[in-house]
């Protein structure tokens, strides 16, 4: 990874010459890395290469206003794909959103909208087509 990193080219296995790449490498993780260079976990030449421009992004519960627009997504995305007609949430179920603290982050909220587009019945998804606690499902 460093040398693909740092000279932008591979060596394919059996392969006599180096192959360049063109790549952008995005990277995360939910360890403080600082912290893992020191006790000898992670390669500090392999940070700086990897955090030429670091984005620090809050978990989706600090920032609720992203949800809409996420959840709208990812119900257009299982829509499709399960070939439902679902076109969008009612203001119940957006509001119910916003209260939940998302310990999975955006993947629990993906996971949550997957759901709920296999159980509505509806055009609208509604509070009770989550599967979640605190819903009227449960």
């Amino acid at each position: 990874m460093l040398r693909v990193l740092q000279e932008k080219e591979i060596d394919r296995i059996g392969g006599k010459q180096p192959v360049p790449v063109d790549v952008r490498v995005i990277a995360t993780t939910n360890r403080e890395l600082q912290k893992e260079i020191a006790e000898g976990r992670f390669r500090e030449d392999l940070y700086f290469r990897l955090s030429v421009f670091p984005i620090q992004l809050p978990p989706l519960r600090e920032r609720p206003e992203d949800i809409k627009l996420l959840a709208g997504h990812f119900a257009e995305k299982f829509s499709l794909e399960l070939n439902k007609t679902i076109s969008g949430f009612t203001d119940e179920a957006f509001e119910f959103l916003k209260t939940r603290r998302w310990k999975g982050n955006i993947r629990e909220l993906e996971n949550a909208v997957h759901r709920a587009v296999l159980i509505a019945r509806g055009e609208l998804i509604g509070v009770e087509d989550f599967m979640l606690e605190g819903t009227v499902s449960q």
